[in-house]
């Protein structure tokens, strides 16, 4: 237990972390310990050598990392020395060191800190801190808001939005699950962009609309004015840029089991937007994808006891009616049957 604190103590002291009361600590480590001692003068002659050299820290930082994967290579494998001779070389025969030394600078290569310090100390992040707020709207509701920027956000139904209290920093970054309609404050100088699970859009200044529920099938970005940059997650394609009265469309699941990115750009359709009116518009949507709006909208769940109805495809929109009306107004379509039951719709 001893030589474990030794070793976080020689980290904290090697990367210039360790407190008063840990140096007091150190201190009688030290005292206390003749190999403590020399394993601590040695390190810091070798950090003072190599503190401006980047170039000589890497094959180091390799040496003691095949040590510490591969435990026995520790006695067969050539000496540190090797690499750069110190005043006073530790015992090959030392295993005991070599395994504190190999902790601390795995340690030290691993922290911020440390990284710092072998890297030639360059200067802090000075990104300030956010506070982070969030909105959530239930099913059947919408919901508005003005961020700190004066951006006004309309959620629909079932979504959720995570945004800081105030904008610092290069971005005005949010965070949004569900679908909201954006009205973005134009700053050329700070660029507002959204995260969704599939990609993030960036914009300058523009109205537009992003559909990103994790249970429809597609992850949409509908443009209104101005211009948008749609950049896909885990992809390392170029940008993709929408004009005005275009929808984005990405698919959401892997086709037959293949994880390639499926997406279209296509014409503007104002049943993307229609949800801003209080309208449930469709346009040859299947039955499983309006489902899933039916349930957010009427804050019901739909369940399918018949599979081949969910490909059934319908084009229509819904205002006032109530859940049963609009599902006798699909039945003149589609013949299928119904019950409700408590906040449950079967479909037969």
């Amino acid at each position: 237990m001893t030589d474990q604190r030794f070793t976080e103590l020689l980290g904290r002291k090697l990367a210039d972390e360790i407190s008063m009361e840990e140096h007091k600590e150190f201190m009688l480590l030290l005292e206390g310990n003749a190999a403590y001692r020399q394993e601590y003068k040695s390190l810091s002659h070798y950090f003072q050598q190599q503190e401006t050299d980047q170039e000589d820290i890497a094959p180091l930082f390799q040496h003691i990392k095949a040590r510490i994967e591969s435990p026995e290579s520790v006695q067969r494998s050539e000496p540190l020395e090797s690499y750069e001779p110190l005043e006073s070389p530790v015992s090959k025969s030392s295993f005991g060191t070599w395994s504190r030394i190999a902790a601390v600078l795995a340690l030290c290569i691993c922290s911020v800190a440390a990284y710092q310090f072998l890297y030639q100390k360059p200067e802090l992040s000075n990104q300030p801190e956010l506070v982070w707020k969030e909105q959530q709207t239930p099913s059947r509701l919408t919901s508005k808001l003005t961020l700190a920027d004066g951006s006004v956000v309309t959620l629909n139904a079932e979504t959720q939005l995570k945004y800081p209290a105030e904008f610092k920093g290069n971005n005005r970054e949010v965070y949004l699950s569900g679908e909201a309609f954006f009205e973005v404050k134009k700053d050329a100088q700070h660029p507002f962009i959204i995260h969704t699970e599939k990609m993030s859009i960036k914009v300058l200044g523009t109205t537009f609309d992003v559909k990103a529920y994790k249970n429809d099938p597609n992850t949409e970005a509908t443009l209104i004015t101005g211009a948008i940059q749609i950049n896909l997650k885990d992809q390392s394609r170029a940008q993709i840029t929408i004009k005005p009265q275009e929808k984005f469309s990405l698919q959401n699941k892997a086709t037959n089991g293949k994880d390639s990115v499926m997406y279209s750009v296509l014409p503007f359709n104002d049943t993307e937007t229609a949800w801003m009116n209080r309208k449930l518009a469709f346009k040859n949507e299947t039955f499983e994808t309006l489902a899933n709006s039916i349930s957010r909208w009427y804050g019901l769940k739909l369940v399918f006891k018949n599979e081949s109805l969910k490909n059934t495809r319908f084009t229509g929109f819904f205002e006032k009616e109530n859940i049963s009306q609009a599902l006798k107004a699909l039945q003149l379509i589609e013949p299928f049957q119904y019950k409700i039951q408590d906040k449950t719709v079967y479909i037969y």
